[in-house]
């Protein structure tokens, strides 16, 4: 099930998949880049060559108060998104 879609520009495209048995699936501009199974959630890191130059990306997955998924995303360590 697609939990989260990102656009960060039109070049950049950042999809989290999560399924009820505990898959979790990364991709980045619809290519896998990390799958993890977990029922309270993990941390996935990649990089990227964007724009010439190397982009490390955190995407920590983690369930929020028993009754949600929460997505923080960090691109080279600085917030892209907290939810």
């Amino acid at each position: 099930m697609n939990v989260l879609t990102l656009n960060l520009s039109d070049a950049v495209r950042i999809e989290v998949d999560n399924s009820y048995t505990g898959k979790e699936t990364i991709k980045y501009n619809g290519e896998i880049v990390s799958e993890k199974k977990s029922l309270l959630g993990e941390n996935h890191r990649f990089e990227r060559e964007e724009q010439g130059e190397m982009a490390q990306y955190e995407v920590r997955i983690s369930i929020k108060h028993l009754t949600r998924v929460g997505i923080d995303i960090y691109r080279n360590d600085k917030v892209i998104l907290l939810s």
